[in-house]
């Protein structure tokens, strides 16, 4: 081969040698980035796996108990579940959920879930419905004092068995944890001071209605519920569409004096006509300075949950800041659970019963949970004078 030759073909690999390394770089960032592609659909396909379809602790069995609120959201149950520790995102359990179209089957309740299951198996659950503790319904009446909440919830009973594990005394014992509750019900810092470390600073606030609560509930969750619903149906409720706040506003007054007025108006009155004629009397009485004479605060202060229309004189000597025979202006505290209507009767009284020229100040139990109204003092007595006799009558036929 001559020399000539030998340089030529050394030229022409010379020529080649670009266009190879191209190719070859081509080649190699070609693969590398099909790499990447297949390693991140591997990685999400194995995300989507572990989020979807396992447990987020396939060894850990131990149960965990689940509350799952009436009404609560997907949103919301999700986020339960996630701070709970039972799936590993709240985002992906909800899209699962809204995919499969099960969102409106997940049912309210208190379930026990685990760790060790999947998240199909916890909405298999949380849509059979199949709660892990039973719930009984309870019905607490208007003008139910705490003491009287207590007693009924100590003996409540279902199928001849009583329901709770806790007694009274505990009920009143947990009432008692003004902080505790304060935490969390703003508007129970409008209770004054010198009554959140009383006997009962939470009375007039655990609102009377028909509930729906687990078995094994503690005196902490039911005073919870209660308390939920007093923000939901007095707090922040609209009445005769004007906000509770504003119309407090409007009349110069407290929270705490509306629910006391309102709570002694609760134990007076029975028919719902009365419910604001009797609150425009109480006003009509603060407005002249003049004892509010409610016997309903006087068996409140004697620790009675009897209610009588009418007292002995032994009975209203009682020396209590409850007793508004002796001591003028509203009691220290609510002496029961008002429910709305009272409420109601408190923001808006009978306008004429409250005319300033000649005001309603009197009334006296008529019988038939009906009372007779007086605008004097001697009308009052004569009222008084009949209904009482006729009253102690009815009583003594009873005991006979």
């Amino acid at each position: 081969m001559s020399q000539v030759a030998v340089t030529q073909d050394q030229k022409n690999k010379k020529d080649m040698h670009p266009f190879v390394k191209y190719l070859l770089r081509t080649l190699v960032i070609y693969l590398v980035s099909l790499g990447i592609v297949a390693g991140t659909v591997l990685w999400a396909v194995r995300q989507i796996q572990l989020f979807l379809f396992e447990p987020v602790d396939a060894n850990d069995e131990t149960g965990i108990t689940v509350d799952i609120p009436m009404g609560t959201s997907v949103r919301g149950i999700a986020k339960i579940l996630y701070e709970k520790g039972l799936i590993r995102s709240a985002g992906v359990f909800r899209l699962f959920v809204e995919l499969t179209d099960q969102g409106s089957k997940l049912k309210a309740g208190r379930y026990v879930l685990s760790k060790n299951m999947t998240p199909q198996q916890i909405v298999d659950v949380l849509t059979s419905g199949e709660t892990a503790v039973d719930t009984v319904k309870i019905t607490i009446p208007e003008g139910f004092s705490i003491r009287d909440i207590a007693n009924y919830l100590q003996n409540f009973e279902k199928d001849g068995q009583k329901v709770f594990k806790f007694t009274a005394q505990e009920f009143i014992q947990a009432a008692k944890q003004f902080d505790k509750f304060a935490k969390d019900y703003t508007f129970l810092y409008e209770i004054p001071e010198a009554r959140r470390n009383g006997e009962y600073p939470l009375e007039g606030y655990l609102f009377p209605d028909t509930y729906i609560v687990y078995v094994d509930s503690t005196p902490e969750d039911i005073i919870r519920k209660m308390l939920s619903t007093f923000e939901r149906k007095v707090y922040f409720a609209q009445f005769r569409g004007v906000p509770l706040l504003t119309r407090i506003d409007e009349l110069g007054m407290k929270l705490d004096q509306v629910i006391t007025l309102a709570s002694i108006v609760q134990e007076e009155a029975a028919v719902k006509d009365e419910f604001y004629k009797i609150s425009a009397v109480f006003y009509n009485r603060l407005k002249i300075d003049m004892p509010l004479q409610s016997c309903a605060t006087v068996q409140y202060a004697l620790g009675s949950s009897e209610r009588k229309p009418f007292l002995t004189n032994e009975e209203i000597a009682v020396d209590s800041p409850y007793n508004t025979y002796k001591n003028k202006g509203l009691p220290i505290g609510p002496i029961a659970s008002p429910g709305q209507l009272a409420v109601e009767a408190v923001l808006y009284p009978d306008e004429e019963f409250m005319n300033p020229k000649k005001p309603v100040l009197f009334f006296v139990y008529a019988g038939d949970n009906r009372h007779v109204f007086s605008y004097t003092a001697e009308e009052h007595a004569k009222a008084k004078q009949k209904y009482e006799k006729l009253w102690k009558e009815s009583q003594n036929q009873k005991k006979e």
